[in-house]
């Protein structure tokens, strides 16, 4: 219906994608996104320094740098910004179930109409929104209007006084038409012809020949325009004032992987409890298997008759939807069960999910070349078998594995990571870590242990950059009789923190035949007071 009672609300979201890459990075300086088109570098975003600064959209990357030399680029990510405007259409659903996306310039659609009194109107409604997205640092310009096509122009042209123009709902069917309309046009006229959604070459066209704003076209006859510039012109000028209906697809938030049982009378014999647990797993196992997914993680709901709600997760190392898999980690499940007087329902849910991999599938003795090496998919699933048995009996994060970091400091040399199976196939056959192999000759040798915190200790050297000859460490005097070293490292100019000084280490066995790793901090040669300390333990 041209005339029907909407509130279409349209968020605009100008710097949506630097904004995004100034949060990964935290540098303050002018960020510009570009693409090669036809062999240059083209500007097709920025940041808003960038916007202060004249760095707009369209322009050469040459010419931008030229008004600002210490700008930063970024290549455009055109899926990573189609996620990022699909996680704020589902977000914004708290506002609408009709929600959508418009990917061409960056916005959402919101229809609203029904919702507002929940909020204490449309300002009440809007209010709320940009104060939610302004805590997440995203800047927004919002409009709402009875059309689509009035929104999104208010959005992108009208002045902040302009942006929030509601329909009038109280009126009569003819006068409500009417008196829509009449407000259409004085809200519209002042706006550029660009704010009817044409493109680059009709605009153009159109400016070229006197028509700068929308009020310039409404009075004019239909077929001249039409046959001059195109039908597109008047579509999106009776979309604007309502004559023609305009819509969206919204979207819908993806389906839940969920399996829900419930019981007539209540259960609470432990054999029941544990064939509930059984059968959602299959049923869960084949739910899968029918949309072709795989899930890291299963949540065990149950409810008792008292109404109270609980949930066990259980965690996957890798995705899957074997149900063989499913019971063995969900066998002790029952245990964590207090039935107490009955349970009256029971689900299971499937999260993390994504579509399974053609490695994944059951694939017995599957073997794969690499170097003269053969290695067996059987592997790599049962070290998968033994980490989710693991994770499942000791909790999630409880199992970790050290994964090696481009770092020569000793102590940001590995990290803690969560066991990946896909990395055995990947590192089979490269060398351990960024120190390649310990079984190299020409690998430095590292401790067996590395303490946490590098502990202080009394050296007694012959000269200050000489290894040391003995040294005091809890109050327990060890003397050294064999040294070799020194091993140099030098701390990263470019991310330490000022005054960090270069380390040279030494490996030292005292007369008891304990192995140390010490190193002095601070160099002699720079006339710099040497400190030492203890890092590590040989065997």
């Amino acid at each position: 219906m041209p005339a029907a009672y909407r509130h279409i609300l349209y968020i605009r979201f100008p710097y949506l994608v630097a904004s995004r890459l100034q949060r990964a990075s935290r540098l303050d300086v002018p960020l510009l996104l570009i693409r090669k088109i036809n062999g240059a570098d083209i500007v097709v975003a920025g940041c808003a320094k960038a916007a202060m600064l004249g760095l707009n959209a369209g322009m050469r990357l040459a010419d931008a740098r030229a008004l600002c030399p210490q700008v930063r680029t970024e290549i455009c990510d055109p899926a990573a910004d189609h996620a990022d405007l699909q996680h704020l259409a589902l977000w914004a659903r708290r506002y609408s179930p009709l929600t959508a996306v418009d990917h061409q310039f960056h916005g959402i659609w919101l229809d609203v109409a029904g919702g507002e009194h929940l909020f204490g109107g449309m300002r009440g409604l809007l209010a709320d929104c940009a104060k939610r997205l302004h805590k997440s640092r995203l800047r927004v310009v919002m409009a709402a209007a009875p059309t689509c096509g009035a929104a999104w122009a208010l959005a992108h042209y009208g002045r902040p006084s302009q942006r929030l123009m509601t329909a009038v709902k109280t009126a009569p069917e003819i006068t409500r038409s009417s008196f829509s309309r009449a407000r259409l046009r004085r809200h519209l006229a002042p706006l550029p012809i660009a704010a009817l959604r044409l493109n680059a070459a009709i605009t153009d066209h159109m400016q070229r020949a006197g028509l700068r704003v929308i009020g310039d076209i409404i009075g004019l006859a239909r077929a001249p325009l039409a046959a001059r510039f195109g039908p597109d012109l008047l579509l999106r000028l009776d979309q604007a004032l309502g004559d023609q209906d305009e819509s969206f697809t919204p979207i819908s938030p993806p389906k839940p992987l969920y399996i829900c049982r419930r019981f007539a009378e209540p259960i609470g014999a432990p054999d029941d409890v544990k064939a509930m647990i059984r059968q959602l797993a299959r049923d869960v196992a084949a739910l899968l298997e029918q949309t072709g997914m795989a899930t890291r993680r299963l949540r065990l709901g149950w409810q008792l008759v008292d109404g109270m709600v609980f949930a066990h997760d259980v965690h996957l190392s890798r995705p899957s939807r074997d149900v063989h898999l499913f019971h063995r980690l969900l066998a002790n499940a029952s245990d964590k069960i207090n039935p107490e007087f009955g349970l009256e329902m029971g689900w299971m849910e499937s999260l993390d999910c994504s579509p399974l991999a053609p490695l994944d599938t059951a694939l017995p003795r599957l073997t794969i070349e690499r170097q003269n090496d053969a290695i067996y998919a059987t592997h790599n699933e049962a070290y998968a078998s033994l980490v989710d048995r693991l994770v499942a009996r000791l909790g999630y994060g409880a199992v970790v594995r050290l994964a090696p970091q481009s770092c020569w400091q000793p102590e940001a040399a590995q990290s803690f990571d969560l066991p990946d199976p896909h990395r055995i196939l990947s590192d089979c056959g490269q060398k351990a870590g960024w120190l390649g192999n310990p079984a190299s000759r020409t690998a430095p040798p590292r401790p067996i242990r590395l303490l946490a915190y590098p502990q202080p200790v009394d050296v007694v050297a012959l000269l200050p950059d000489h290894p040391p000859a003995q040294f005091i460490w809890q109050r327990r005097v060890h003397k050294v009789i064999h040294a070799t070293g020194p091993e140099r490292i030098a701390p990263a100019w470019w991310q330490a923190p000022a005054g960090t000084r270069t380390r040279d280490y030494f490996r030292l066995r005292d007369d008891q035949g304990a192995g140390f790793w010490l190193y002095r901090e601070g160099l002699p040669e720079r006339h710099e007071t040497p400190a030492w300390f203890l890092h590590g333990f040989f065997a």
